[in-house]
């Protein structure tokens, strides 16, 4: 797997990114915060894998934090509408 779905678990919901990694133990080293899922949750349609891909991929470096998930979460919601 070339990455991750994460989600920002925020109480009435969940900011999702896709973020690349190696090792789910790597985002979660880097981004502690997140959910990591090492497959992707049964409830998202092949369509919303793909949009989260597309819209919400972050790179996980060193300048990889809650902000880049979140604004990478914002960019899928202005491109679902």
């Amino acid at each position: 797997m070339d990455g991750f779905f994460v989600a920002y678990e925020y109480g009435t919901g969940a900011a999702w990114a896709f973020v690349k990694a190696d090792t789910a133990a790597e985002v979660t080293a880097e981004l502690p915060e997140l959910d990591v899922d090492e497959t992707p949750p049964e409830w998202m349609t092949i369509e919303d894998l793909h949009r989260v891909r597309e819209h919400a991929y972050v790179e996980l470096d060193q300048q990889s934090n809650l902000d880049a998930i979140l604004d990478a979460s914002r960019r899928l919601l202005a491109a679902a509408s």
